[in-house]
């Protein structure tokens, strides 16, 4: 996982409340290199752990139990990793975040490196906006409270927030420092450029859904074969040379279409029972006729208006999505050669193209695979300088914030 995109996951657990007991005070967790750590910044690192740790686990139950079918809440705390509990693990893990959080301010500072106020008012400003947005069920769903207000019922002020946040800007630069062009360990640029190719992937796929117009699964074999011919009727004529947009597009109205001929078929038999229990009348049988016409032009202007796409997609060898084996089978195929995947619900048509004809995709994404190629270094950076930073902790912050005495965490 990139480094620097730890944090964010623990906006995906911020429904945490802390478990009240006691009168000590548990405000900071207690010093680090002389530096006092507030509650907050210990718990946002916390839930990075957190999600780390369970993300560990569910890949080995994954791999462990593949087989399975339906699923059941996994009781974490029964659990180890790399020979700790999970609970130990966790608070290990967050600790040694915590201690690079003061390595990187420190970092940062030996190399005179300084955050713009632009950058300083990004951080405000996407923090009061974050601590106003409500959070949906499922992205749609009031649940009628803010992010801040879960947040803070959480023990994390804003404050504390945005330290994370600006700690996270800091990170870049330093990073930058080291590793970009001109950097004190800078990466050479065809090194990145070898390690771009021989591990991403440049593919052009559709995905044909086993369903019919109405939506409903297709389990016939008839039905199944007809859409694996389908699928591969795309595979030829993107190795014949046609040009993947049309093609790509020729599939969108080829669904369009199985769905208006679905819709049309069910208007028809809901016209035809309304029209056997009706009572006759000359009235109604003059309406309804000319609604066709108008709505075919517009379809047409807006297909006219349509801003173009890139659909083909940068892959890569480690992504797991929508499975390890289907990515496996993808990095085999050679370049303009392809196949079709069959999947429990799609057959996906998949040609592979020269990455190396993509020069716009290496630029776009030179920060992303250095990132991937110098992360680990990075971090073993950071926890060697902070490996002897004197720590005056307070034990009775962290014994509060155990994860076991954190409400919502499985």
């Amino acid at each position: 996982m990139n480094f620097f995109k730890k944090i964010t996951a623990a906006i995906c657990a911020v429904a945490v409340a802390v478990s009240i007991a006691g009168c000590a005070d548990v405000s900071t967790i207690g010093s680090i290199d002389n530096k006092t750590i507030n509650a907050g910044i210990y718990l946002l690192y916390e839930q990075s752990a957190i999600s780390e740790a369970q993300e560990k686990i569910d890949s080995t139950l994954e791999v462990a139990s593949d087989s399975e079918t339906g699923s059941t809440a996994t009781d974490y705390f029964t659990k180890s990793i790399d020979g700790k509990s999970y609970s130990q693990y966790v608070q290990d893990r967050t600790l040694e975040l915590v201690k690079q959080h003061v390595a990187i301010e420190n970092k940062f500072n030996e190399l005179g490196l300084t955050l713009t106020d632009e950058e300083k008012d990004e951080v405000t400003s996407s923090a009061k906006d974050l601590w106003q947005s409500e959070i949906l069920y499922y992205g749609y769903y009031s649940t009628g409270v803010t992010y801040g207000e879960s947040y803070e019922d959480a023990g994390i002020s804003r404050k504390s927030y945005e330290a994370v946040q600006l700690n996270k800007k800091m990170s870049n630069k330093v990073f930058d420092a080291y590793y970009e062009k001109n950097g004190i360990s800078a990466t050479d640029e065809q090194d990145i450029a070898t390690y771009f190719y021989d591990n991403y992937g440049r593919f052009q796929i559709i995905q044909v859904a086993l369903t019919e117009g109405n939506g409903d699964d297709i389990t016939t074999d008839e039905g199944k074969k007809a859409k694996k011919e389908q699928a591969q009727g795309y595979v030829d004529r993107l190795i014949a040379g046609e040009d993947y947009e049309t093609v790509y597009h020729d599939y969108e109205a080829q669904v369009e279409k199985e769905k208006a001929e679905a819709e049309a078929e069910s208007n028809a038999s809901a016209s035809s029972e309304a029209a056997s229990s009706a009572t006759s009348s000359d009235a109604s049988s003059d309406t309804s006729t000319d609604s066709s016409t108008d709505s075919t032009t517009t379809s047409g202007n807006e297909e006219e208006e349509e801003e173009e796409h890139d659909h083909e997609f940068l892959l890569s060898k480690t992504d797991t999505s929508p499975s390890e084996e289907f990515i496996k089978w993808l990095f085999e195929l050679g370049n303009d050669k392809g196949g079709v995947y069959e999947d429990k619900s799609v057959y996906y048509a998949v040609v592979r193209r020269d990455i190396k004809e993509r020069e716009d995709w290496l630029t776009e994404n030179h920060s992303n695979v250095l990132h991937v190629m110098k992360d680990d270094d990075y971090e073993a950076m950071l926890n060697e300088m902070a490996k002897d930073y004197t720590l005056d902790l307070n034990n009775d912050a962290l014994n509060r914030y155990k994860p076991e005495n954190l409400k919502g965490i499985a």
